[in-house]
C-alpha cells in the first residue's frame, strides 16, 4: 500500500514537472517568438530621403490639385502619412542634425554655417546602427552637406565632418545645368543595386528644391508649369550671375529682395509683383517637386526590382518648409508655419501599416526613436524625440506631441555676416547706391555677432492651435535686420507673437494681447523649455578652426 501511494506520488509529481516544464518551453518560445519579432535590426534596411523645403501641402496626398507627386502619392498607399509634423528649425543644416541626433540644435552643437570639424559629437543614427552590424552609405544632392570653404585660404575644402562622420561611404552629386550641384541624388540608385546583399542604412539627401528652385534639372522640366510668354520681372532692373542657375532661375538674389510682395534694389521697392510673377515663382517650386517626385520613383521601382521592398524602411521626409510669399517674403527666413511644416511619410518592410494617417502633432526629432523602436535596438539616453510606433499602429491611447518646440538659431543675419555678402556683392550687378552700403553692413554685422560667440537666436512654441514665438533679443533683431537694410526703413519687433493657426494659417495677425491667458501658458512652458536646453547646450568654442557651410 505504502509502496503503491509513493509510486502514485511520483506519477503525479512526473506529470507535474512535465506540465511546468511544458509550460516553460512554451514561455521561452513566445519570449523567443517575441524576441525575434522585435530584433528586425537583423535583417532590415532602412533608407532616410531628406528633401529641403517641400511643404507638404504641394504635394498631392496633402491636398494639392497640381500634378506635382504622383509617385509619392501612390507610394503613400502602402506606407503611413503623417499630417502634422514639424521641424525643429528653419536652416537645413540645423533641422537636419536635429533629425539625425533627435535634439535640439542647441543640444546636438548644430547652431551655426561657420562649422568646426568635430562641432557636433552627439551620436547620430549611421553612428548607432554601426554597432548593430549596418554598412552605411550617404549619397548628397545638398552641398550645405558636403561643401565648406576655409574663409582664409578662399578654397574649397572636403572634411570627413559633422555629416560625414559615421558612413562607410559617402557620396556627393557632380554639378549638373547651369552648374549647379542641386541635382537627383541618382548615384544612390546605383550603390543599392550594388550592396543589395547587404544590410545597410542609406541616407539621401536632395536639394533640387531648395533655391534657385529646379535650377539643376533639364529645361523641359523646369519649365514644366510655366505660363507661356512669361519673362522674369528682375530682368528689366538688373542682370544676375547666380553662383548656382541661369538669370531666369528665382535665385536667392531675387528672393531675399521681396518685402511685402514688393521688389527692392537701392532702398526703394522698384516692382510690386504681379499675380503671373507670383506664378512664376511657385511654378518654378513645383516645377523642383515634380522632378523629385521622380526620382522618388525611381528609388521604389529600384527597391521593388530587387526584393529589398520586403526587408526595407523607407522615410521621405522634408528637412523643412518654404514661404512662397504667404506674409509676403520668400525662402525659409523665420519661423512662419510655411516654413517648419513638414511631410513625413514611412513605409515599412512589405508595406506593414500601411494605408494610415496620423493627424497628431509629431516632430523631426521622433524619426530615429522611431527607426530604433521598429529595430528593436534600446534608445540611446539622450535622444529627445519619441517613437511614434504606437501611433503608427492605432494603439488606444497613444499620442503625439502637445508641445512642439523650434529654435530659430541662426538668426539668417549671422549666415550673412560670415560670408555672403561678399560673395554676393561681387556676382550680381547691385546698384551703385547699394555697394558701399553693403559693405558697411556687414562690418556691423561683424561686430555685432563677434567670432567664437554663441549665435543669437528666437524659439516657438506650437500646438494643434497655437504658435508663440519669442523674440530672444529683438532690439538687436531690429538693428541687423536684413528686410530693414534692404527696403532703408527700420521694422519693429515684438517681444512675443501669437499665432491662432486654425483661424489664422497664414499667421497675418499677432493676437498676443487679445489671448493673454493662452500667451502667459504658452510662454511659460516655452522659458522652461528654453531654460533646460540651456542647460545641456553644446559649447561653441572660439578657438575652434571652423569652416563655411556656404548656402542658407
Amino acid at each position: 500500500m505504502t509502496a503503491r501511494f509513493f509510486e502514485s506520488k511520483r506519477y503525479h509529481l512526473s506529470i507535474a514537472m512535465l506540465s511546468v516544464a511544458f509550460c516553460l518551453c512554451l514561455e521561452t518560445n513566445v519570449v523567443a517568438a517575441d524576441s525575434s519579432s522585435l530584433k528586425r535590426h537583423e535583417n532590415t534596411n532602412v533608407i532616410l530621403v531628406s528633401l529641403q523645403c517641400l511643404r507638404p501641402d504641394h504635394l498631392g496626398v496633402y491636398g494639392y490639385k497640381r500634378d506635382t507627386s504622383p509617385n509619392i502619392d501612390r507610394l503613400s498607399k502602402s506606407s503611413v502619412l503623417f499630417d502634422n509634423t514639424i521641424s525643429q528649425a528653419n536652416l537645413t543644416p540645423v533641422s537636419m542634425m536635429s533629425v539625425l541626433t533627435s535634439q535640439y540644435p542647441r543640444v546636438n552643437g548644430m547652431i551655426a554655417f561657420d562649422a568646426a570639424k568635430d562641432a557636433v559629437r552627439s551620436r547620430t543614427l549611421p553612428e548607432i546602427l554601426k554597432y548593430y552590424g549596418y554598412t552605411t552609405a550617404a549619397v548628397s544632392g545638398s552641398p550645405e552637406f558636403f561643401m565648406r570653404y576655409d574663409t582664409e585660404s578662399g578654397t574649397e575644402i572636403k572634411l570627413g565632418d559633422v555629416f560625414s562622420r559615421s558612413f562607410d561611404y559617402f557620396g556627393r552629386t557632380r554639378r549638373g545645368l547651369g552648374s549647379s550641384l542641386r541635382v537627383a541624388p541618382t548615384e544612390s540608385l546605383d550603390w543599392i543595386q550594388r550592396n543589395k546583399d547587404k544590410k545597410f542604412f542609406m541616407w539621401i539627401a536632395s536639394g533640387v528644391i531648395h533655391v534657385p528652385y529646379a535650377a539643376g534639372i533639364p529645361a523641359a522640366d523646369k519649365t514644366f508649369f510655366d505660363s507661356p510668354g512669361y519673362t522674369p520681372f528682375w530682368n528689366r532692373f538688373h542682370s544676375i550671375q547666380a553662383e548656382e542657375g541661369t538669370p531666369d532661375d528665382t535665385t536667392y538674389d531675387v528672393l531675399m529682395r521681396l518685402y511685402r510682395d514688393e521688389y527692392y534694389l537701392g532702398f526703394k521697392p522698384v516692382h510690386r509683383l504681379t499675380p503671373a510673377d507670383k506664378d512664376y515663382i511657385v511654378s518654378r517650386f513645383d516645377a523642383a517637386i515634380r522632378y523629385t517626385d521622380r526620382f522618388i520613383g525611381q528609388l521604389v521601382e529600384t527597391l521593388d526590382r530587387t526584393g529589398l521592398s520586403s526587408n526595407t524602411v523607407l522615410i521621405i521626409h522634408s528637412i523643412h518648409g518654404e514661404d512662397l510669399g504667404e506674409r509676403g517674403t520668400y525662402v525659409h527666413y523665420d519661423l512662419s508655419d510655411s516654413a517648419v511644416k513638414s511631410a513625413l511619410l514611412m513605409r515599412f518592410p512589405a508595406g506593414e501599416m500601411g494605408g494610415r494617417r496620423v493627424p497628431d502633432q509629431v516632430q523631426g526629432l521622433d524619426i530615429v526613436p522611431t527607426v530604433l523602436d521598429y529595430l528593436g535596438i534600446p534608445p540611446d539616453h539622450s535622444l529627445q524625440g519619441n517613437s511614434l510606433l504606437s501611433l503608427v499602429k492605432g494603439e488606444a491611447g497613444a499620442t503625439g506631441t502637445e508641445y512642439a518646440y523650434i529654435d530659430r538659431i541662426p538668426w539668417w543675419e549671422h549666415t550673412l555676416s560670415r560670408w555672403y555678402l561678399e560673395f554676393k556683392n561681387s556676382q550680381v550687378n547691385y546698384p551703385e547706391s547699394e555697394k558701399s552700403a553693403i559693405l558697411e553692413y556687414g562690418n556691423m554685422l561683424r561686430s555685432a555677432f563677434p567670432q567664437g560667440s554663441y549665435p543669437p537666436g528666437d524659439v516657438a512654441i506650437r500646438t494643434k492651435q497655437w504658435k508663440l514665438i519669442l523674440r530672444k533679443s529683438p532690439r538687436l533683431l531690429e538693428k541687423v535686420s536684413w528686410y530693414a537694410f534692404i527696403t532703408g526703413t527700420p521694422l519693429p519687433y515684438g517681444d512675443v507673437e501669437l499665432y491662432d493657426i486654425i483661424a489664422d494659417p497664414l499667421e497675418q495677425k499677432n493676437v498676443a494681447a487679445q489671448n493673454p491667458k493662452v500667451t502667459d501658458v504658452l510662454k511659460a512652458k516655452l522659458l522652461e523649455w528654453d531654460a533646460s536646453v540651456e542647460k545641456r547646450k553644446a559649447s561653441y568654442g572660439a578657438g575652434e578652426k571652423r569652416f563655411i557651410i556656404p548656402y542658407p
